[in-house]
């Protein structure tokens, strides 16, 4: 069956249309759309997770006077890259007031090096199963051998199920079990992308082509001899603000104000300046690639 799209008239395929008439949709509602947070740090001394916790529950409340809903409020969660090397992942959907607080309490970690953070504020489409910890970030991918991908989202992707589609059923998908999650597909995705270029450079670009619609991503990856944390940002969100220094460590958050307030010293002590900085609902496309030597 063909369908015509309003736009340019022409006819096209049923995926098509439903992946042109998502855009659209989303397009128009990027002004009204409510986002999540983002946070995390590559750094050669541990940040102590009282420290974590109180930088998600400031991101988690934080509100513009021009924002509809606070940054977070729907779940919380870290992944942490442990002294082993294994991935330590944590999380909890809508079960309190202040997920970020319930989350706490579930870390039995007391410091970290390496971590990406989340406090989840949902679309409208996935608010009802907001309270399952499946439906929470970050999400991890390992469906291949000796390559992991953990990602922290703060958008939406409009073509998520035409995505999840082309990768088939090697690839597992944790919140299916409760519905399938948009967020959850950036992993996955991107893992597909390196095993066919072999290269991280190539495969962000690639994903950052992929992926219709707002997005502030970060994404720890992690092999069997190298790592790097990466970065999209990709239209109209929440915000991203990223810090370097001349020590190869890295810290980055949604938002300046959460962050500088708890960990504004350590930035200051290790020489931190801005690699870059995007305002809230700046219109603003990007993607950097960062290979981790902590160690």
């Amino acid at each position: 069956m063909l369908f015509t799209f309003a736009e340019n008239s022409q006819y096209c395929s049923a995926e098509e249309f439903y992946s042109k008439f998502a855009n659209l949709v989303w397009n128009r509602l990027e002004n009204r759309q409510t986002m999540c947070g983002i946070f995390g740090f590559a750094l050669k001394k541990p940040v102590s997770m009282a420290k974590v916790s109180e930088v998600l529950e400031k991101l988690e409340v934080h509100q513009y006077p021009q924002e509809p809903r606070p940054v977070g409020g729907y779940g919380a969660g870290v992944a942490i890259l442990a002294d082993d090397d294994n991935v330590v992942l944590n999380k909890v959907g809508k079960i309190c007031d202040f997920p970020s607080k319930c989350l706490s309490e579930t870390i039995r970690i007391r410091e970290a090096c390496v971590l990406i953070g989340h406090v989840r504020m949902p679309s409208p489409q996935f608010m009802e199963t907001a309270k399952f910890n499946e439906t929470a970030q970050p999400y991890m991918a390992r469906c291949h051998s000796d390559l992991t991908v953990i990602s922290a989202h703060n958008g939406s992707v409009a073509n998520y199920r035409e995505i999840r589609d082309k990768l088939g059923k090697a690839h597992i998908f944790e919140s299916e079990k409760v519905e399938l999650i948009d967020s959850e597909v950036i992993p996955h995705a991107f893992e597909e992308l390196l095993q066919q270029t072999q290269n991280a450079e190539e495969a962000l670009y690639a994903l950052f082509c992929v992926l219709q619609g707002p997005s502030a991503i970060a994404l720890l990856q992690l092999n069997k001899d190298n790592a790097f944390l990466h970065f999209i940002h990709k239209g109209k969100t929440r915000g991203l603000t990223i810090w370097t220094n001349n020590a190869g460590e890295l810290v980055f958050c949604s938002r300046k104000e959460p962050l500088m307030e708890v960990l504004g010293n350590i930035l200051n002590d290790g020489m931190f300046r801005e690699k870059t900085s995007v305002a809230y609902h700046e219109d603003v496309g990007l993607k950097l690639c960062f290979q981790l030597h902590l160690r």
